[in-house]
């Protein structure tokens, strides 16, 4: 039987005038980042992003690392099956 972990992530969003674009950093995992046209595109993104550094973790049998119970903004949740 698989085991699942949920991971509630903090996630930080701005905007870039400049791009005219949203911007998500984790600063948690290693202030990973990613960006989208808008909030929704940002934060398929960033979940892509966050999915492959763990995944990257994984590989190289590192821990991942702890991040707050809990967070006063946004939040990805991720579900791990080990």
């Amino acid at each position: 039987m698989n085991k699942i972990n949920r991971l509630e992530i903090p996630v930080e969003y701005s905007f870039d005038s400049e791009t005219n674009s949203v911007i998500a950093t984790v600063p948690d995992l290693n202030s990973i980042s990613s960006f989208g046209k808008d909030f929704t595109e940002a934060e398929q993104n960033i979940i892509e992003a966050v999915l492959a550094y763990l995944e990257a973790l994984e590989m190289d049998g590192l821990p991942i690392p702890n991040c707050p119970k809990k967070s006063r903004g946004t939040v990805l949740l991720i579900e791990l099956v080990a």
